[in-house]
């Protein structure tokens, strides 16, 4: 039995129908973009049908679609596997990829700033910016990342030019909410974080969206943010094609 991608068809880019003999048995959805910059490929999505399962299908499609994004000049590939997910986080792990970082949502209602916390202004985000990126790319580095992959991930983070300025409480507590994610969150204590987490609720619900993501890429502020109502959704795995 052979197992193949093929493109989906016009219009589709990125999505392949999984082939065995010829005749489809699911389908991957791929890109060369995603929230961790350039030089990442992401598996977005692959499904197999439940009677062609435990075949090797999706393993040998992941391996395929390795090359495919290694063919568009990816170094790094990346996959998002829904909290939970005992089958997918099994294949992850026999490929390969190490866990990166985790997705946590939350409901938010609108309940006013809270006392203290206010909007940066345009010189003191620029300044913040430019900071934070630093910071991020050198704790990714620390982490194992290479420095140009390293540096592509925190650009695209911190890269939302039309998004509002962040909030602060000043003395380095600084969160940076766009579109119903945290782009950011930076704290001195556990108190501070708290605080600028009931800020990105409200600032997200006045926007008339009914919850707020956060991506962890440690447990800094995992316990705060457990606290304060976030349940994990979505972890992300990765590891080096080179």
């Amino acid at each position: 039995m052979t197992t193949t991608l093929r493109p989906a068809g016009p219009g589709r880019d990125g999505v392949y129908s999984i082939c065995a003999n010829g005749r489809s048995v699911g389908g991957v959805h791929l890109t060369p973009l995603g929230p961790w910059g350039a030089g990442t490929g992401w598996i977005l999505h692959i499904q197999v049908l439940p009677s062609r399962r435990r075949r090797g299908h999706a393993c040998v499609a992941m391996l395929a679609a390795e090359e495919i994004m290694r063919g568009r000049r990816c170094t790094r590939m990346a996959a998002a596997v829904p909290e939970g997910n005992r089958a997918a986080t099994g294949l992850v792990q026999a490929l390969g990829y190490a866990p990166d970082s985790r997705r946590l949502a939350a409901p938010v209602r609108a309940t006013g700033l809270p006392p203290g916390v206010r909007m940066m202004d345009p010189d003191e985000r620029d300044a913040w910016c430019a900071a934070e990126l630093h910071r991020c790319a050198a704790d990714l580095r620390a982490a194992g990342w290479a420095a140009p992959v390293a540096q592509a991930r925190a650009q695209a983070r911190l890269d939302h030019p039309t998004a509002p300025a962040p909030y602060t409480l000043g003395e380095g507590a600084v969160v940076w909410v766009a579109h119903g994610v945290i782009l950011a969150l930076t704290a001195p204590t556990p108190a501070d974080a708290a605080t600028l987490l009931r800020a990105a609720g409200h600032v997200t619900a006045t926007q008339g969206l009914h919850e707020v993501a956060i991506e962890l890429p440690d447990d800094t502020h995992a316990k705060v943010c457990t606290g304060a109502g976030f349940a994990p959704r979505t972890r992300y795995w990765g590891k080096p094609i080179l």
